[in-house]
């Protein structure tokens, strides 16, 4: 049985997983000491049990008031203007074994129900350490348990990555430096993965400088001809041009003839090649196509003579450098690519970076594309069983997958939902990181079967991110505000229970550089270098990042 120091009220009322409860009139402070340890009371987010013998329910306090009110038609009643009650979500439950606290069997989901009248206790450390212990299915440590800091916390690692995961929460809440412990944690038990990460504001670089394959748009190799026709039309007619009909005809038929006279394709492969079809094709082939193609008379040549032209813009943009290679340098390096981007073999740099930051903004969204879809593809003609599992993390989801379609690149949106919905199939992981949850798309993000939910302020966001909670945990959703920097509560298939935590700390050497400017600091001093300018301007002329420096 409990020690009666820990008994902190009693079941007034069961509603189903929802249980209120009124605090002893003894309990006249927010904490109890109980083994030298002290407790808090009715703190959001912590865990009590009711007892019932040698069963134990245990729950997640999720609120503390003295304003009587309702639940969802239920009623509780009391003379006491002062009574104090607790609102508990229930979450799991346990069968004693043996005479000690932590003598128990805990299993998640609860059967049997408490009855109104059971006493309500305070979960000891002991308890709390039986429910949070390390999972016998491979797991990784990623920081402490909230309401016990001296409790590790771990992630199931499989169910975290094969059934794909979120990371959520505004500016400032430490979500990057979240989700750097997250993967360097996965990198330490998996030295053979295979990761994937867009990141579009260059902040990862210097946090997997030790386990990383950095790739810039100076070393970004993404061959035209890897593009399929979707995204071909967006990059040589653009979506002012959508509805020419004419001009997407005349690069479907160009694109098609110019694969199939490519010099290193076998008349068998010829046959079956689409336009589609990841094969190389050169420029000069596919110009020479719309030309061969085009009527000799003038007024017929506009739709044919736009294409021409954007595709001889494309070229000498400089910007655009890694998708258009000259022609004596196109051949059939797919194997190469692929091998590259998911780091086969790892080379002791299982993660590649893909910094988007320096990417031209009208073509950022072809280069999501083609590297979601490419992913996807391998994965989908690989052999099964699945031998290369792949981990796909993208920051700043909502600009790939809003949750207006009409604001979305289709070609982006398609290739990432496929993955969403069909991945865990074939292999790839999905990992959506944003800052902006109410505006990435409902649908995507309800296929994310973990949601890491950090600090979150705005109303829309945290009503969102309800939606997106089981049932059994959405009522947890109150406490976003009030998390600290670093602690999150994570819910879903990758944590065994549902736990509020505090993500582990990193070293200055592997912070992301994502920290907020010291404005004091900068302007505390005058800079007299006035080469500074002058080396940004030649960075900037030269499309070329400046050193990683302190964080």
């Amino acid at each position: 049985m409990s020690n009666e120091i820990m008994k902190i009220g009693r079941v007034v009322e069961v509603s189903g997983s929802k249980v209120i409860g009124a605090l002893q009139s003894t309990v006249d402070n927010l904490y109890r000491t109980y083994k030298s340890r002290r407790y808090a009371i009715g703190q959001v987010g912590s865990l009590v049990k009711i007892e019932s013998g040698d069963a134990l329910v245990f729950g997640i306090v999720t609120a503390l008031r003295m304003t009587e009110t309702s639940l969802e038609g239920a009623s509780t009643s009391t003379s006491a203007p002062d009574a104090r009650w607790l609102e508990i979500e229930l979450f799991g439950e346990a069968l004693r074994t043996g005479i000690e606290e932590s003598d128990f069997d805990f299993q998640r989901g609860v059967t049997t129900y408490p009855m109104p009248g059971q006493n309500i206790f305070v979960a000891s450390i002991s308890e709390l350490s039986q429910i949070y212990r390390r999972p016998n299915k491979k797991s990784i440590k990623v920081g402490t348990l909230s309401q016990a800091t001296s409790l590790p916390v771990h992630l199931l690692m499989d169910e975290l990555l094969g059934k794909h995961f979120a990371v959520l929460g505004t500016t400032g809440s430490g979500k990057s430096c979240s989700v750097t412990v997250l993967l360097r944690s996965i990198l330490q038990n998996a030295s053979g993965a295979h990761i994937i990460l867009l990141d579009p504001h260059n902040e990862y670089a210097k946090a997997f400088q030790d386990h990383g394959e950095y790739i810039d748009p100076t070393s970004l190799n993404l061959p035209h001809w890897l593009l399929n026709f979707q995204e071909s039309v967006e990059l040589y007619i653009g979506r002012t041009e959508r509805t020419a009909t004419n001009q997407t005809n005349i690069l479907k038929d160009a694109i098609l003839d110019a694969r199939r006279k490519f010099s290193g394709t076998s008349k068998k492969l010829v046959e079956g090649i689409t336009v589609d079809t990841p094969v190389p094709y050169s420029l000069d082939t596919l110009v020479g196509s719309i030309k061969e193609q085009m009527p000799p008379q003038a007024s017929k040549q506009d739709s044919y003579q736009k294409v021409l032209n954007k595709i001889e813009t494309l070229r000498l943009d400089k910007r655009f450098s890694f998708l258009f290679s000259p022609d004596d340098q196109v051949k059939d390096n797919l194997s190469e690519l692929i091998k590259k981007y998911i780091r086969i073999p790892t080379q002791g740099k299982p993660i590649s970076i893909i910094d988007l930051s320096g990417v031209p903004s009208d073509v950022v969204d072809v280069v999501v594309s083609v590297l979601c879809r490419t992913i996807f593809d391998f994965a989908v003609w690989s052999a099964r069983p699945v031998e290369i599992p792949i981990l796909l993390v993208c920051e700043e989801a909502h600009r790939y997958v809003p949750q207006s379609e009409t604001a979305a690149f289709q070609p982006t949106r398609q290739a990432l939902s496929r993955i969403a919905k069909e991945g865990r199939k074939y292999g790839v992981g999905l990992g959506l990181i944003s800052q902006r949850p109410s505006e990435v798309s409902e649908s995507i993000l309800s296929q994310c079967n973990t949601i890491i939910a950090l600090r979150m302020s705005n109303k829309r966001d945290q009503e969102f991110v309800e939606h997106a909670l089981p049932d059994s945990v959405s009522s947890l959703v109150s406490v976003l505000p009030s998390l600290r920097t670093q602690e999150a509560l994570v819910v879903g298939e990758g944590t065994a229970v549902p736990v509020r935590l505090r993500f582990n700390n990193l070293s200055r050497e592997n912070r992301p550089q994502s920290l907020d400017v010291l404005f004091s600091s900068c302007w505390s001093k005058e800079i007299k270098d006035e080469g500074i300018v002058n080396k940004v301007i030649e960075n900037w002329r030269q499309q070329k990042r400046g050193k990683l420096g302190k964080s």
